[in-house]
């Protein structure tokens, strides 16, 4: 059951994290500024961007929907489609750069990779929406993190309203993990490594300065070096932060000698939980199964609590063996107050990923 009291005053003291230290310390590679939102009985993060240029998507489309996008199709399966595909995502991008799309505001924003449900009031979205265009009539607006399968009532009211769907990813969702331990092999063998003893493993409960420096440092190694810059540079700053309220739970492989050697942030909202922070040290040997060991904490959060778990997007066919399902993710944006020439570009947007985005994730099940 969803905590609402709790839940806000997460959001409280999340934002207030960052309007005591600022943004860059917590997030290296974000600028934008955090306030709380009260959307019903909910009170929630968001954020506010200008128009300055992002480097990171948690904030800005044009990161999101091109250079990220322009990254990705590096690793395309097709590479035959890929030249074609770069024109077109380079096409797009040269028109957001005339509509100001990194002039937004995200409503429930939590700045991670994946934003969990927490029971927006469909009802009011209209009143919302009207609040939020007097509030920001020059800025586009957005809700991140999206899917059917969990919020459809307030997708459906979020149309209604007028409110465009973007997809932007699909999304790897497991509803029953007590069945999927039972019919999937990979999780039983998960879970055998685990049993195995090579790794201390370890809820954290104190963070110490220590802790909080190589969990920065594995994080980066993993989603920034290995996978793109465009991910949120997280801060030892931000894990004290995130540990000390209680919004991430950070479990830890320790090896013989006591050092963190992987790790996975995991949190939940009411009935469901996800990892949007994971690290592990990269140099040590693939066979130690740290990516596993990490992963299988958060799975084993999940199951222990009995909640859906959210496995978020990538690693495909490792998360379909352990039982997940796909469900597209989408990013809902409003510009229906802003002017014509900044409305034209996010049309071609929607066209562009609905009619060609869209059915390459699906197509090829990335």
């Amino acid at each position: 059951m969803l905590d609402i009291d709790a839940l806000n005053q997460l959001a409280r003291d999340y934002v207030a994290g960052f309007n005591v230290s600022g943004v860059a310390p917590l997030i290296r590679n974000l600028e934008t500024s955090v306030t709380l939102f009260d959307w019903g009985q909910h009170h929630v993060p968001m954020t506010i961007n200008d128009g300055a240029a992002g480097r990171t998507f948690v904030c800005s489309p044009s990161v999101a929907y091109v250079d990220y996008t322009l990254e990705e199709l590096d690793h395309f399966p097709d590479q035959r489609l890929a030249p074609v595909l770069r024109g077109i995502v380079r096409g797009v991008g040269a028109a957001l750069s005339l509509s100001a799309a990194d002039r937004i505001v995200h409503v429930n924003n939590w700045m991670l990779s994946t934003t969990l449900p927490i029971g927006l009031d469909a009802a009011i979205v209209q009143n919302q929406t009207d609040r939020l265009v007097a509030t920001f009539p020059n800025h586009f607006l957005a809700m991140r993190s999206l899917n059917g399968r969990h919020e459809g009532p307030l997708l459906r009211a979020l149309e209604a309203a007028g409110w465009q769907l973007l997809p932007s990813r699909q999304v790897f969702l497991i509803d029953d993990l007590q069945e999927a331990f039972s019919q999937r092999r990979d999780l039983r063998r998960d879970e055998a490594l685990w049993q195995k003893g090579d790794f201390l493993h370890e809820g954290l409960v104190e963070m110490t300065p220590e802790d909080a420096r190589r969990l920065a440092y594995l994080y980066q190694m993993l989603y920034l070096e290995k996978y793109s810059a465009l991910n949120p540079s997280f801060s030892e700053a931000f894990f004290r932060l995130t540990h000390k309220i209680g919004l991430i739970h950070y479990r830890v492989l320790r090896d013989k000698a006591a050092v963190i050697q992987g790790f996975c942030g995991v949190y939940n909202f009411g009935r469901y939980a996800t990892a949007p922070i994971l690290g592990y040290n990269t140099a040590l040997p693939q066979s130690l199964g740290l990516y596993r060991l990490s992963f299988h904490s958060a799975t084993r959060f999940a199951l222990e609590r009995g909640l859906q778990f959210n496995l978020s997007s990538g690693a495909t066919q490792f998360k379909r063996n352990r039982g997940a399902s796909a469900e597209m993710e989408y990013t809902a944006y409003y510009f229906r107050h802003l002017e014509a020439v900044r409305r034209a570009p996010f049309w071609l947007l929607k066209t562009v990923a609905q009619r060609v985005g869209e059915p390459l994730l699906r197509k090829y099940d990335l």
